[in-house]
């Protein structure tokens, strides 16, 4: 029931903030990706007492969460840093995540007798759960680190045989001489 809930936040979070983002008109990118942030937030959670309405507000401000990275975050981050996120992970998977890991410490709070909370109470337990969410930051922040720097080392020539304007049609690949007049 949390997850059905927390989809169902994410998707009406996600059709009202593509809309109102993109000044009035859907992007599809938003509706494919972000109407399942609401699932990937409330599985932190997914076992705890979240209360159907704990598990939709998950959901609504997952949803938000991902259509804002879309909009706002990954744009920044390809003009100042040069970092491209080609697949849209960190919004889908990794500001959604991140969020659901933080709420997971107010319901241990609000179910800290659960006897499946390894470390029980939750002073500790909650300190705990940060303390994964933490962690898990800074293992992707590092390990996509490395693996961007070896993927560099190897990086080609840029060549025709790696432009897929000319095989494809769509914003993200026309280049001037592509355009059909």
């Amino acid at each position: 029931m949390h997850t059905i809930l927390g989809l169902l936040g994410s998707t009406g979070a996600t059709f009202f903030m593509s809309q109102y983002c993109k000044h009035g008109l859907f992007d599809p990118v938003h509706v494919a990706n972000s109407t399942l942030a609401g699932g990937v937030a409330v599985g932190a959670s997914a076992r705890l007492i979240m209360t159907p309405g704990g598990s939709l507000l998950v959901g609504i401000i997952a949803g938000a969460v991902s259509v804002l990275g879309y909009s706002y975050v990954t744009p920044y981050l390809e003009s100042k840093f040069n970092l491209y996120d080609t697949c849209g992970v960190g919004n889908l998977h990794g500001w959604p995540s991140v969020f659901g890991g933080l709420a997971s410490i107010v319901f241990v709070h609000s179910n800290s007798d659960a006897e499946f909370l390894i470390h029980g109470g939750s002073g500790t337990q909650g300190l705990h759960q940060f303390m994964g969410v933490a962690g898990t930051l800074v293992a992707s922040i590092v390990s996509g680190w490395v693996t961007g720097n070896v993927m560099k080392s190897y990086a080609v020539e840029d060549s025709e045989e790696y432009d897929d304007g000319i095989w494809w049609e769509g914003e993200y690949f026309e280049a001037e001489e592509h355009k059909q007049v």
